[in-house]
């Protein structure tokens, strides 16, 4: 593929970022693009030189990425690095370009619109979770939807979070005016279709901090739209967010996000292709005032408004730390925050699960994905008798499946501990 006859500035920013990772070599054991690439650039044929490799090496590398993102913080390349290496942005790009030749399969289009098929899975939870756990039904659902009859499938409830809200008349109102702390509540579609118990906790738990609480919608952030490599969706799904939120955050809201996905895509998709060009001045203030939830309680921490009146503990933990919450360099708060419960120890496991948001659904990469999650679970198993954690409603499902251990998340457990 000589330079001369590249005519995609992506091919030959693709060549630039092969050459660089050949001779580093530090993610070889990440994931299987980097096996894909070096097992292309270390053929005969090729001999370590990027620029005698087929056109389809960048489809066929971009292939096995789940946009995990723990290259970026593994890499030595990355900005602020003069070389500005950002590996999982080209598979990103890469994805799009070759969806915009392909089109969009059927699968793409039903993982992608998480709403949509939430609002038909709580309405008929019954018939559609029977389904989920029927063998011949799922070998249809593989030729219909293109989802693997082996993936695990998180149940819809029969209730989503927003009508559990309507039916107590406990829905969170304004904070009065002057309120110091006040915050929008980012229910996500895993909390308002699959598991209301995630965002009751932590309604309940800034509740039990005394903190005024508003829950203006459930909406999809949009990376299944992402993962599709459907950017003209991804950006719009953002602009329903920023038209959902930002006038909260203009109000003083802080947005709390209880899953590491949607806080990341908050915080940084949206900075990175929310808009085509520059960085739009109210995505910036959505990544602004976006927090991880138990980041968001680490702060109150430090503060010194942390409630600590605890009734009882969760006792050993082995907790999977979600690769999104790694991405976003803002430590493990987690443990911070659970470690203040007496009688609590938790031993943490950084290792992806393989879910990969949708990717690890689909039949082509389904195998790779359950490889990687029975290697994370037996390192959990290491950990001895605990109770199994994760931020990740998606992994600690992976996980579950993969072991047989049930995984909680961290906000039903702090939840558990104040008797809530």
């Amino acid at each position: 593929m000589p330079e001369e006859n590249l005519s995609d500035p992506l091919d030959k920013k693709w060549l630039r970022v092969a050459d660089i990772c050949n001779g580093c070599r530090r993610c070889f054991h990440l994931c299987p693009s980097f096996d894909t690439l070096f097992g292309l650039l270390d053929r005969p044929e090729v001999d370590g030189d990027p620029f005698r490799l087929e056109p389809d090496a960048l489809a066929r590398t971009e292939d096995g990425c789940n946009y995990c993102k723990l290259c970026y913080n593994h890499c030595p390349y990355c900005p602020p690095h003069a070389y500005q290496l950002d590996f999982p942005d080209l598979m990103i790009r890469s994805r799009v370009r070759r969806k915009k030749m392909s089109g969009f399969s059927r699968s793409d289009r039903l993982l992608a619109r998480t709403d949509w098929t939430g609002k038909m899975g709580t309405r008929f939870a019954g018939t559609v979770n029977a389904a989920i756990r029927n063998p011949l039904l799922r070998h249809v659902g593989r030729l219909v939807a293109g989802i693997d009859e082996r993936a695990p499938i998180l149940p819809f409830a029969h209730e989503t979070f927003l009508e559990r809200l309507g039916k107590k008349h406990r829905s969170p109102k304004r904070a009065p005016e002057g309120s110091p702390t006040k915050v929008a509540l980012f229910v996500t579609c895993l909390g308002n279709y699959q598991m209301p118990d995630i965002p009751e906790s932590v309604l309940r738990i800034l509740e039990h901090h005394s903190i005024p609480v508003v829950v203006p919608g459930a909406l999809c952030c949009g990376m299944p739209y992402l993962d599709a490599g459907d950017l003209e969706g991804f950006r719009l799904q953002a602009a329903r967010v920023r038209d959902l939120y930002l006038p909260l955050v203009r109000e003083g809201y802080q947005i709390v996000v209880p899953v590491p996905t949607c806080q990341l895509t908050l915080r940084k998709e949206f900075l990175q292709y929310g808009k085509e060009e520059g960085v739009p001045e109210d995505f910036q203030e959505l990544s602004e005032h976006s927090w991880d939830f138990f980041q968001f309680l680490e702060k109150l921490r430090a503060e010194g408004r942390f409630r600590t009146d605890f009734k009882s503990s969760p006792g050993p933990l082995s907790y999977h730390v979600a690769c999104h919450l790694r991405d976003q360099n803002i430590g493990t708060p987690v443990r911070e925050i659970l470690g203040q419960i007496p009688g609590t120890t938790i031993r943490s496991v950084e290792q992806c699960s393989g879910h990969g948001g949708t990717w690890g659904m689909k039949p082509p990469h389904y195998p790779l994905a359950r490889k990687k999650a029975e290697k994370t679970a037996s390192v959990l198993q290491e950990n001895g008798p605990a109770t199994w954690a994760s931020d990740c409603p998606l992994a600690g499902k992976a996980l579950e499946a993969a072991s047989g251990n049930p995984v909680e998340h961290p906000a039903v457990l702090l939840r558990k501990a104040y008797g809530l």
